[in-house]
């Protein structure tokens, strides 16, 4: 592995960092540019910053360097306040909702990480299939548009698009509410109600999950519902291995994303047996949990014990699906390659099944 990325990996290992280790790549004539485009893109400069700044690495870096990775940091900071506001606001708006529903990622990992270490552009909310009328009268009552953000402004969206989305995504068209907080204009909602592509095949799943859902999310106007933490964990792994194989995700360069692996492992680090193989298992979810821990486990050192899950053929870990025109692509480069590549669309090949 190249030493950019072994400094990239080490910082992002914020927990358990290797200061000695950084230290020394510190000292190596590194490709800076190379490594603040990879930190940014992957949305972890300000874990980056932190880390560094914890080593007392931080001042004896390259000024540009260290000042971009430093603003990052601080511009964190002030959008983690600003999503708190969100959540204060939602917490007065769901105070009194009768029908079941889980904020999902970033509404609940905020309150994991520290300041300034990681942000959100939207909030997921996950509910039942049967419950999408009850929650777009809910928001739409609360100012929120049904749309899209377009030049800066909210573009409504046509009912066709309404009715395609929740039908063929597994999530509605987004709902958005002008705010105007810092860093943070519009206040955007994504409503999911499956957690893969494929919302007819995972209802009974959503069902089952959202029964086990705990009010861990404080606001100052009450508290919201999030899902417990082993089904909080799944259902980290289920987005991550959606986005990370589906073909226009890679077209898009949104396939991979370090943040997303620094999520499941803050959650592995956080709570101790969180992991339960027996629902991983008896959900079906197999493929989608062992992508995404084999991740964790080979970029950031962990250790978790793959073999409690019930698979066999792992030919599926460098494959990406086009799941419109029904191809199947793969690729034969090392996983840790495969997220530092700067273009991977070009490194697929398409297979026959």
């Amino acid at each position: 592995m190249k030493n950019e990325n072994k400094f990239i990996l080490n910082c992002c290992k914020y927990l358990h960092p290797d200061f000695e280790l950084l230290s020394e790549l510190c000292s190596q004539n590194l490709d800076l540019i190379y490594i603040l485009g990879q930190l940014l893109y992957n949305r972890v400069g300000g874990i980056a910053y932190f880390v560094l700044e914890k080593a007392q690495l931080i001042d004896k870096q390259n000024r540009e360097f260290r000042n971009t990775l430093k603003t990052i940091y601080q511009t964190n900071i002030a959008k983690g306040k600003s999503f708190q506001n969100s959540l204060d606001f939602l917490g007065g708006v769901f105070t009194e909702v009768d029908f079941p529903y889980a904020f999902l990622k970033g509404s609940y990992l905020s309150s994991l990480y520290l300041s300034g270490m990681r942000t959100s552009n939207d909030i997921d909310i996950l509910i039942n299939f049967k419950n999408i009328p009850d929650i777009s009268k809910l928001l739409l009552n609360s100012g929120f548009v049904q749309g899209y953000i377009r030049n800066n402004k909210i573009l409504p969206a046509t009912r066709a698009q309404i009715i395609t989305s929740q039908m063929n995504r597994g999530e509605t068209v987004p709902f958005i509410k002008e705010v105007n907080y810092p860093h943070m204009k519009f206040l955007e909602i994504d409503v999911n109600v499956s957690l893969d592509f494929k919302p007819e095949k995972d209802r009974s799943i959503v069902e089952k999950i959202l029964e086990n859902k705990n009010a861990d999310i404080k606001t100052e106007n009450g508290t919201l519902n999030t899902l417990s933490k082993d089904d909080f964990l799944i259902q980290l792994c289920v987005h991550l291995y959606k986005e990370a194989t589906v073909y226009n995700w890679v077209e898009f360069g949104r396939d991979q994303g370090l943040y997303k692996y620094l999520d499941i492992y803050l959650m592995l680090n956080k709570f101790e047996d969180i992991i339960n193989f027996e629902k991983i298992n008896s959900l079906g979810l197999q493929k989608e949990c062992y992508y995404a821990l084999n991740g964790v486990n080979k970029l950031l050192d962990l250790n978790v014990p793959l073999e409690n899950i019930q698979i066999s053929d792992l030919s599926f870990l460098n494959e990406i699906t086009d799941v419109v025109n029904k191809k199947v692509y793969r690729y034969d480069i090392d996983f840790i390659d495969w997220i530092f590549c700067a273009k991977r669309n070009e490194m697929l090949y398409e297979i026959t099944i």
